[in-house]
């Protein structure tokens, strides 16, 4: 049974639906789509991790999504003293889950952990290799010194990048990745239970929480997390009653799943997108992305409106389409050149132009999310002549791909590093040398450089537009649509709104009604 039909037949079906007594156990119970190793942010750098994580631990600093601020969390202030080095006076009375006081030798050791040559691990240079050193200037204030002027230094020091860990228990660990596996933190939810081999964790709120003002605190008791990768699972789960919130919610399942009158769906824009990204670099030795032409004709043969009209929700089909490479929303996400058009037509005459008037055959990489539209895409494309599959994987699997030189073409979704504030995460991951580099482009290597120690918020400015308008110039890659979230949920449960998660909720954002 498919499982439009399958939804349409619960939806339609009056169920035993035990939500009430999940309400009366204070329980909220959620499914995510891959493996949880770790709760851990530094060593478990996954798609969902700032889901799973950002509840337990908190940084120096928060960023208000609602107000696109800067805030102190575990820092009570903080004031930048020159173009490096930033200062910080740390919050008095916060406690550890553990019951241990914080104070500036945790966040200066969790600090010094990150950045020691013996701790490897996935993303490193990129989050920590900016930082030069840290230092106690008294008992409550340390001071953050950056190699080169560094203008996102507040959006590097949020929880997602430098989570703080206890010093006592995380410097008695000899391998620093075990610390996932019974993590201790300061933030509105506690760890009680982890397993690892099944993915479940059971989170409670932290009584102890003293910082509800700047970050929301939990109001829900406890938090189920379940490991379950099969969406028809979890949708089936919910359409039972075994489960509370299902996320990623395909468009065309929304009137059936609203056909139940215990559950209820929530469509929100997000910051995520999909995009993609030609192998211009040559990594694969495709060859053909070399030419400009090429790649133009292949953006011009990608339909966006009707990609919008697929797989947007009614309520978002008459949204601008997207310029650049990064959401409006993202600070110093800056650009003027619109992407080339839908003209087959045009498409057609580039491939001839080229050399390639019969086409070639292409392997297109994408996971997850981006399976549906990747699959559009190659629709698109082999309307005018090119071979085009769609070679889909898991999100492990992808990375490795993408890391050893393996993607001639990528369709795929992006978030900004999991909805982090500024658009120097976009341009860091994608524009510099290194094993996710497909372009190979020296003046975007300079732009990214440039921007990040550019101070000065309109000289930045003009760095990243004339930086975002030549990747628009040269088709190199192109955003395609928007990424909202559909969030299937128990009628019992409200989600509040005042972050920018990709997947539409945070789980100290949710209550009962």
């Amino acid at each position: 049974m498919g499982i439009r039909i399958l939804l349409s037949v619960l939806a339609a079906t009056t169920l035993a639906y035990p939500a009430q007594a999940q309400k009366s156990r204070d329980t909220i119970r959620v499914g995510v789509y891959q493996p949880v190793p770790l709760i851990d942010n530094i060593y478990n750098p996954s798609p969902e991790t700032a889901l799973i994580t950002n509840i337990v631990f908190d940084a120096l600093v928060y960023f208000d999504a609602a107000k696109r601020e800067y805030k102190p969390l575990l820092a009570e202030s903080f004031q930048r003293i020159d173009a490096r080095t930033y200062e910080f006076k740390i919050r008095q009375g916060v406690k550890f889950h553990n019951g241990d006081t914080l104070d500036a030798d945790d966040v200066i050791y969790s600090i010094e952990a990150y950045v020691d040559p013996k701790n490897n691990f996935r993303f490193k240079d990129t989050r920590y290799g900016w930082i030069d050193k840290v230092e106690k200037i008294d008992p409550t204030t340390i001071r953050i010194t950056s190699k080169t002027p560094m203008a996102p230094f507040l959006d590097r020091l949020t929880a997602a990048n430098v989570p703080v860990y206890p010093k006592k228990v995380y410097s008695a660990l000899e391998n620093k990745g075990d610390f996932g596996r019974n993590p201790i933190g300061t933030g509105p939810y506690k760890v009680t239970s982890f397993n690892p081999a099944k993915g479940e964790i059971v989170y409670e709120k932290f009584d102890g929480y003293t910082l509800g003002n700047i970050k929301p605190a939990g109001t829900v008791k406890r938090i189920q997390l379940m490991s379950i990768a099969d969406k028809q699972t979890q949708m089936a789960r919910l359409m039972s009653g075994q489960q509370d919130i299902v996320y990623e919610v395909e468009p065309d399942q929304i009137d059936s799943l609203r056909m139940n009158p215990n559950i209820e769906v929530s469509v929100e824009r997000t910051v995520s997108f999909s995009y993609v990204l030609f192998d211009t670099k040559n990594r694969t030795g495709i060859e053909v992305f070399r030419d400009k032409r090429v790649r133009e004709a292949l953006l011009k043969a990608i339909d966006r409106p009707a990609l919008v009209k697929a797989f947007l929700p009614k309520e978002q089909q008459n949204d601008k389409l997207q310029q650049a490479m990064c959401h409006e929303w993202h600070v110093a996400c800056v650009s003027s050149l619109d992407p080339v058009s839908y003209d087959p037509d045009g498409a057609r005459k580039l491939l001839a132009e080229a050399g390639h008037a019969k086409g070639f055959d292409l392997s297109i990489a994408t996971w997850g999310p981006g399976i549906r539209i990747a699959e559009a895409v190659s629709g698109m494309w082999k309307k005018v002549g090119v071979n085009a599959k769609v070679d889909s994987s898991t999100i492990g699997v992808y990375a490795q791909k993408r890391a050893d030189g393996k993607m001639a073409v990528t369709v795929t979704q992006w978030d900004n590093g999991g909805a982090q504030p500024d658009v120097e995460t976009t341009m860091g991951f994608f524009f510099i040398d290194s094993s996710r580099d497909y372009i190979g482009d020296k003046k975007l290597y300079d732009a990214v450089a440039a921007g990040r120690s550019e101070i000065d918020s309109t000289k930045r400015e003009a760095i990243y537009r004339e930086a975002l308008d030549h990747v628009t110039r040269e088709a190199y890659m192109m955003p395609l649509i928007g990424l909202p979230a559909t969030i299937a949920h128990s009628k019992d449960v409200k989600l509040l709104e005042g972050h920018k998660s990709p997947q539409g909720i945070e789980l100290n954002f949710l209550q009962w009604k």
